[in-house]
Formats: structure tokens, C-alpha cells, sequence
């Protein structure tokens, strides 16, 4: 888990470009414990924005997850106080599945491409939307299905 300050979380979002200059619909996370950072999947090394950490620590992580979830987590961490505190967590089972954005203000979950510094599974997991759908995610694949 690695917490930012909403402030600097939301400075990070913003520097993900559109679609087009994305060429992907995919965002790299990485946590090293001190900072988080963000590139797209197609340009892995080309860091887009960087974000310190505060507070709690735990273990490194790494993982793919949609670039349209960003939309959504920076509507609702706007209309929050920018110095709070947000945990940035990947979520498993027995593999990843939600990629969990908590505040005091709430929480907010999304399907994750891939994340390779999860336990291995072959197996894949069901997410259940708030919408009442639902999307099998492949651990071996990195696709929906």
C-alpha cells in the first residue's frame, strides 16, 4: 500500500496523457516504498508523473490498470481535502483483481490488467461491478475475458 497525499495523487493523474498520445488504455503503477510512479504500458520507462510517499509503508508493488479508471478516481478525490491522505493498494485473492483507492472520504475499486508482483496463479477471478455485471480477469493472460 502506498499513501499520497490526494494533492500529489491527483498532480500524478493529470500528467497521464489522452488516448491518443497514450497509444494504450493501459497505466503502469509502481510502488518502491518511498515514491509512486506512473508510465504507460507501451513506454514502460518513460515516467509520466511521480509521487512521494507519506505515512505507512509495506511492500513493493507493481501492476497495470485501465487508464479510463483515472477519470473516475479524480472526480470523486477532487471534491476532497488535498492534504488527507489516500491509500494506493493493489487488492488479490489469489491473484490481483482491484486495484483500491481508500480515504476517509470513502473508496473506490477498479479491474486490473496485470500485476506481476502478485502471488502466481493460473486460475482467473470473477470482478462484480456496481453496475451488477461481471468480468472474468486472466492472471496468465493479462486480458478480460
Amino acid at each position: 500500500m502506498a499513501q499520497v497525499t490526494i494533492a500529489d495523487l491527483l498532480r500524478a493523474i493529470a500528467a497521464v496523457p489522452g488516448w491518443r498520445g497514450r497509444g494504450s488504455n493501459g497505466v503502469r503503477l509502481v510502488y518502491d516504498r518511498s515514491c509512486l510512479t506512473l508510465s504507460t504500458i507501451d513506454r514502460p520507462d518513460e515516467v509520466l508523473a511521480r509521487a512521494t510517499t507519506s505515512g505507512h509503508a509495506t511492500a513493493a508493488w507493481e501492476l497495470t490498470m485501465y487508464a479510463t479508471s483515472l477519470a473516475g478516481v479524480r472526480v470523486w478525490l477532487s471534491s476532497l481535502d488535498g492534504e488527507q491522505l489516500v491509500d494506493v493498494s493493489p487488492f488479490w485473492a489469489d491473484i490481483p483483481t482491484l486495484m483500491v483507492f481508500t480515504t476517509t472520504g470513502g473508496q473506490m475499486a477498479f479491474p486490473v490488467i496485470d500485476c506481476p508482483t502478485a502471488r502466481s496463479s493460473g486460475k482467473a477471478a470473477t470482478v462484480v461491478h456496481a453496475t451488477g455485471g461481471s468480468t472474468a480477469v486472466s492472471k496468465t493472460e493479462g486480458t478480460l475475458e
